[in-house]
């Protein structure tokens, strides 16, 4: 996964996507988004992902603006507060989004902030085609790395 990961972030690095700071103001986005983050896949992306920003750009002062979403911001900060336990990392600067597959208005807002959704929430077949929509309204890229019950 940090090799997928950094071999993702690099293409977006020399187009010239990644942002150059350590926040994102109003009308920019977040270079990525890992919506799911709680789940047993989304806390393993929340750890690479926190792993890459910190290694491949952070010690490069090119700072990797991210965000964790989900439906409960408690959990969110819960993922948050495990991967800094696994890690070690500072993550003070990682936003919180509040998104639900059941809640398109939820979904369109979390789109809207990130240059890349990273859908950990699954299984696909019920709960993709939504957030793929999000991303397409709001000119966000996809990737899906949920799990499939088959």
């Amino acid at each position: 996964m940090f090799q997928a990961c950094r071999t993702l972030i690099k293409p977006l690095h020399r187009s010239g996507q990644i942002l150059k700071m350590a926040t994102v103001a109003e009308g920019q986005r977040y270079d990525f988004v890992v919506f799911g983050a709680t789940g047993y896949t989304g806390q393993y992306v929340v750890e690479e992902v926190s792993r890459v920003a910190h290694h491949d750009w952070t010690e490069r002062n090119i700072p990797l603006t991210w965000a964790v979403a989900g439906r409960s911001k408690d959990k969110l900060l819960n993922s948050l507060a495990t991967a800094r336990k696994e890690t070690g990392l500072n993550l003070e600067n990682v936003a919180v989004i509040l998104a639900d597959v059941a809640d398109q208005d939820s979904l369109n807002r979390m789109a809207a902030q990130s240059t890349v959704v990273i859908n950990c929430v699954g299984p696909y077949q019920v709960y993709g085609e939504r957030v793929v929509r999000a991303c397409i309204e709001n000119g966000s890229n996809h990737v899906d790395i949920s799990g499939e019950p088959q």
